[in-house]
């Protein structure tokens, strides 16, 4: 077959050893890199786009509905001030003619950056299969290929995991004995760090600036985004009190992250959103709002200044860890988080305002209407929101387990472990059946 993978700094580099590995077993590999400082060992069939040394606005096309959609979830255009779209429709034609000239039977990246999402967006309309390869969160140490730009998973192993097994991972999950892949924490050093600073801002001085941050820009997000952290704990609690009323619970999703921006992009204003909540519940509900303990720039001042606001509001530290949060709350709220998983197999009634895998689960339901809200309440107060049996939380565990590989993806950057022969080959395995799959897809 003839596949193609898509350059994302440092997970070019798992890319490449996967990538290297399939080349062997017969398939044509090609790449689109959009970085040319981070490109696979391998240099062929290496298919760089120039970065644009001018682009006329008159140039641009009508921004249809799927343009629009990428560039609302752009964290250049979000967070770092770039202002500017021109470099969108250059990409854009740039990626349909690479496309229309290798016209692969399948492409391989992720969905987070702008050049990642134009693929999609091209992939879809010329009837290309893009696969992005990344964690399934649980069971942990395994990965899904989630179609395109959503979280809906392409096939899967079809694992089924023993009724014993499953029932010691559920229980590993409710009392948070295990974690997912992508929280475990990675070493870092000095030297390490001073020479991914050198990169980035080697490749955005030689004209990357659209993956990149102005050093400067980026310099004063970082300083505000300690300011903000800072100043959520200094009025935020430190446990919980008993509290009369519907206790809800909803955590923040990290941004810029394309859990939020992409997946759930129509919630990606979280201010907006935790606005909402409190204005379809009752008035002697509280809200309580958890931050990622890894947050970035979702803390901004608007969000603090409205939850300061709002007397109906708590707002958690940073250093409170969710097993002294999760058994006193009546609710969970979340767009696209882990969290809804661990809901699920706890029989925590919670509520996902993006339809994934998730919602098969009885007490997961998706809410695509807030005036609703106000009605889930009811039923979890007279004791009617839906339960899940023991056999449907095994059931709703091996739906995760079938629709996913072992393996971990991830980069060598924030994992090494992720470049180990015992992983690239069970990844090889899941890339290799995944192939197959697609063929009859």
């Amino acid at each position: 077959m003839k596949i193609l993978f898509l350059e994302n700094r440092y997970k070019t580099y798992f890319f490449d050893a996967i990538a290297t590995h399939l080349e062997k077993n017969g398939h044509e590999i090609h790449w689109i890199i959009q970085n040319d400082f981070f490109q696979p060992k391998n240099k062929s069939n290496l298919h760089i786009i120039e970065y644009p040394k001018k682009y006329s606005v008159d140039k641009q096309k009508p921004i249809d509905a799927s343009m629009q959609k990428i560039i609302d979830a752009d964290r250049q255009l979000n967070f770092f001030e770039h202002g500017n779209i021109d470099h969108f429709f250059y990409y854009d034609e740039e990626i349909n003619r690479i496309l229309k000239k290798i016209n692969p039977d399948l492409v391989f990246g992720e969905s987070t950056v702008f050049h990642e999402l134009l693929t999609v967006k091209n992939c879809k309309a010329l009837g290309i299969l893009y696969l992005n390869p990344s964690s399934s969160r649980y069971p942990a140490g395994r990965f899904s290929f989630y179609e395109f730009d959503s979280l809906t998973p392409f096939e899967g192993s079809g694992e089924i995991l023993p009724e014993e097994r499953a029932k010691e991972i559920i229980d590993q999950i409710v009392y948070r004995k295990t974690k997912p892949d992508y929280m475990h924490k990675f070493k870092s050093n000095r030297l390490k760090n001073f020479k991914d600073t050198f990169l980035k801002l080697s490749s955005y001085y030689k004209g990357d600036k659209y993956n990149t941050p102005h050093p400067l820009k980026k310099y004063r997000l970082e300083k505000k985004k300690n300011e903000n952290i800072l100043a959520w704990d200094a009025t935020s609690v430190g446990h919980l009190e008993n509290h009369t009323g519907m206790k809800i619970l909803y955590p923040l999703q990290m941004q810029p992250e394309a859990n939020l921006d992409v997946w759930g992009h129509k919630y990606r204003n979280q201010t907006n959103l935790v606005r909402r909540i409190i204005e379809n519940t009752p008035s002697s509900a509280i809200l309580y709002i958890k931050p990622n303990p890894k947050s970035k720039y979702e803390l901004s001042d608007d969000l603090i200044d409205y939850v300061k606001s709002c007397d109906r509001i708590i707002t958690i530290q940073h250093n409170v860890d969710m097993i002294e949060v999760f058994d006193k709350i009546d609710l969970v709220i979340t767009v696209t988080g882990t969290i809804a998983i661990e809901s699920i197999l706890s029989n925590k009634p919670v509520i996902t305002l993006q339809n994934t895998l998730n919602n098969s689960s009885p007490n997961c339901l998706f809410l695509d209407d807030f005036s609703e809200l106000p009605f889930v309440i009811q039923k979890i107060q007279s004791n009617e929101f839906p339960k899940a049996s023991i056999d449907e939380r095994i059931q709703f565990l091996n739906k995760l387990n079938a629709s996913s590989y072992q393996g971990i993806i991830s980069d060598p950057f924030t994992a090494e472990s992720c470049l180990q022969d015992d992983n690239i080959e069970q990844c090889i395995s899941a890339f290799e059946d995944i192939i197959k799959k697609s063929v009859y897809a």
